[in-house]
């Protein structure tokens, strides 16, 4: 088996398609088939636990009725890179101009099994290659986070990059070990997606760089706002992750980074941004410098919070 193989699959199931039948192949060659009946879902259900891939058939209508379920998924700017195929009758292709579609690849009715497969493994496999998807939280890696930064500094257009790191999250996941500690970094992910989700522009980016660091990319008149809401929902959410007595004490008893055994406070999450519009920068890797001086800063103060670049 394929390192690809395996991956959750997620199938929309239209009324006159013949979806259903891929679901059977892909789950004897074992992934994890999961059907779609309900187009108007399938934005939630991604965002619960995004995909490896999304088959889609060709011509379905989004949730508003009006642009393609196709279009509405790939103009996502959060989701919008995750691996996309299309079905259509063979009937059909001919007049499609492919210019203009925004999938991944296609799949021809009626649904041949090695061809199914072959699709499927070889955008799987692109995809990890081209998008530098984080595996755990589906997010875009440093790649795009780059391609993102670079694409606004050429365009000249003031931007926010938020830098999150969360405090105290190796002592955990010492304690509690490594499952939990992802399940911490799904929820983490989560509350930045909908904070930024929330926002309802085109204008925003967000990235998983690795481990617990997390980077959003804002307009700079919603940056405080946004992250203000990430850090009221993180600390709100984090005791849940904790035992009832580490909950209760308000601490852990784990080891630091030295191996010595000593009491840590319960998780908080801190923020560093950088905004252009203060700071104007030429290169990426300004940017990166001043966030993570900021972070420093950001993470020797108690608590969850937020600190702006506000240096000459």
């Amino acid at each position: 088996m394929s390192d690809s193989e395996g991956a959750k699959i997620l199938v929309v199931v239209s009324a006159d398609g013949d979806c259903g039948s891929i679901v059977g192949m892909l789950t004897d060659a074992g992934y994890q088939a999961q059907p779609v009946v309900e187009p108007d879902l399938l934005q939630a259900i991604i965002q619960e636990a995004p995909p490896g891939c999304i088959i889609v058939p060709y011509g379905l209508r989004g949730p508003d009725g009006g642009t393609s379920l196709v279009e509405s998924l790939k103009s996502d700017t959060i989701y919008g890179h995750l691996p996309m195929i299309t079905t259509l009758p063979a009937a059909a292709l001919r007049g499609i101009d492919w210019g203009d579609v925004q999938v991944d690849d296609f799949l021809l009715e009626p649904f041949e099994r090695d061809t199914l497969l072959a699709r499927v493994q070889i955008c799987l496999a692109r995809a990890q290659r081209d998008q530098d998807a984080n595996p755990l939280t589906g997010l875009p890696g440093n790649l795009a986070i780059i391609r993102e930064a670079e694409s606004r500094l050429k365009k000249d257009t003031p931007f926010c990059v938020a830098y999150l790191d969360l405090d105290n999250f190796k002592p955990f996941n010492d304690k509690y070990g490594f499952l939990r500690g992802d399940e911490v970094l799904r929820m983490t992910a989560r509350i930045v997606v909908n904070a930024v989700r929330a926002l309802n522009r085109n204008d925003t980016h967000v990235g998983h760089v690795g481990g617990d660091d997390f980077i959003f990319i804002l307009p700079p008149g919603v940056a405080q706002s946004t992250c203000d809401e990430v850090t009221k929902n993180f600390d709100l959410l984090i005791p849940n992750f904790y035992d009832a007595e580490d909950r209760i004490r308000g601490a852990i008893h784990s080891i630091d980074r030295q191996g010595d055994s000593r009491t840590f406070s319960l998780m908080t999450c801190s923020i560093a941004v950088v905004d252009t519009s203060l700071h104007p920068v030429k290169h990426i890797a300004d940017i990166s410098a001043r966030a993570a001086q900021v972070k420093k800063l950001a993470k020797s103060v108690e608590g969850s919070n937020t600190y702006f670049d506000r240096r000459a």
